[in-house]
């Protein structure tokens, strides 16, 4: 995808947002407004020359998840309980090996060890552990879902390409999305749903993915891009085209809160070429995403609560520098200004009094 070009990082693949989670069933009492929240962010630092996988709670580091003798990143965060799981991957040799932690310490390395795999997303439901990424099956990505670190589901096999960038699970279905490449056709955007594709969004006449989903009820919202404009699908049909595809685009997480949905992403400045980020509410465009300096900037996670919105991701400029936004404000810039940071995920915990 064009924005991969702008990672000084040479073997960063995606990222992969999955935001606190989506509403419950609208038919249900409507939640309380929460007193405050414990916001955890995952993503890396660079206190030396490598990347450090890392996770931060309200602001402040919280784990360092590597300890800088390869490069790792953290992609995704969530919370159950006092339990706080973390996805990624870590250069070791000539291979990419997927990983899961668990409150700072390894739990589960996934993949086979000798070929290269990935992890994006984590989902932690009724005891279980989910992941998803993506592992090397006979020399081609194939999409993965992982269940307590052993493989659920493959959705493809060579010379097939796919990856897995978002799973969420309801009751006994586990739903993953991404993108399906076969041959020389150009990549479709797909959810599947336990073992099988449930919908394939595009029709292979542009490029296309997701790059995350939002379970609300029994209805399935994903974002991601079509061609060069940010997409939101609503179940299998188009719901948003949330830019005009005069410049490459995508939709990067999206969360919806009682009837409102919010989506975030980013579009290309055509004048400076700089990724400029967006949220959008119900489709239209509510804020940007900057540090008012007109530095550009990167949106991987949403999550919203009643008017308060929280979108986590990177400033652009001299470094890269991981964020918190709340609204289009700065809530937490989570670099000690050495290096570089980025914040790939976000989980919102609303607390209450």
């Amino acid at each position: 995808m064009k924005r991969l070009l702008r990672n000084f990082l040479p073997v960063l693949l995606a990222a992969l947002a999955s935001p606190a989670a989506c509403s419950s069933d609208d038919d249900g009492p409507k939640p309380p407004k929460p007193t405050g929240y414990d916001i955890y962010t995952a993503g890396y630092t660079t206190p030396a020359m490598k990347a450090v996988a890392t996770v931060w709670k309200n602001g402040e580091t919280l784990y360092t998840l590597t300890d800088g003798t390869n490069d790792a990143w953290a992609y995704a965060v969530c919370v159950s309980g006092s339990t706080v799981y973390v996805a990624g991957y870590e250069q070791q040799g000539d291979e990419i090996v997927a990983k899961v932690w668990e409150n700072g310490t390894l739990k589960y390395t996934l993949g086979s060890g000798s070929a290269d795999s990935y992890a994006y997303s984590v989902f932690a439901t009724n005891g279980s552990l989910y992941t998803a990424g993506s592992a090397q099956n006979d020399g081609s990505l194939t999409a993965t879902v992982w269940k307590n670190g052993d493989v659920l589901h493959a959705y493809s096999v060579s010379p097939a390409v796919s990856q897995a960038r978002s799973v969420v699970v309801s009751g006994s279905d586990v739903y993953a999305a991404g993108s399906l490449q076969s041959g020389f056709t150009k990549p479709l955007a797909v959810v599947w749903k336990n073992d099988k594709a449930h919908y394939t969004l595009t029709d292979g006449e542009s490029e296309a993915g997701v790059n995350a989903l939002c379970l609300s009820g029994r209805t399935i919202y994903a974002a991601g891009h079509s061609g060069n404009s940010a997409t939101v699908w609503k179940d299998k049909d188009l719901l948003y085209t949330l830019t005009d595809g005069s410049s490459y685009a995508e939709a990067m997480a999206v969360c919806r809160f009682e009837n409102t949905l919010y989506t975030a992403g980013y579009y290309t400045d055509t004048d400076d070429f700089e990724e400029e980020g967006v949220v959008w509410k119900n489709g239209q465009e509510l804020f940007d995403l900057s540090d008012g300096s007109g530095s550009g900037s990167m949106p991987y996670s949403i999550a919203a609560w009643y008017d308060d919105v929280f979108t986590a991701g990177t400033l652009f400029g001299t470094t890269r520098t991981a964020v918190v936004w709340h609204g289009n404000d700065i809530r937490y810039t989570l670099s000690d200004g050495t290096g570089h940071s980025e914040a790939y995920s976000m989980y919102v915990v609303p607390l209450y009094n």
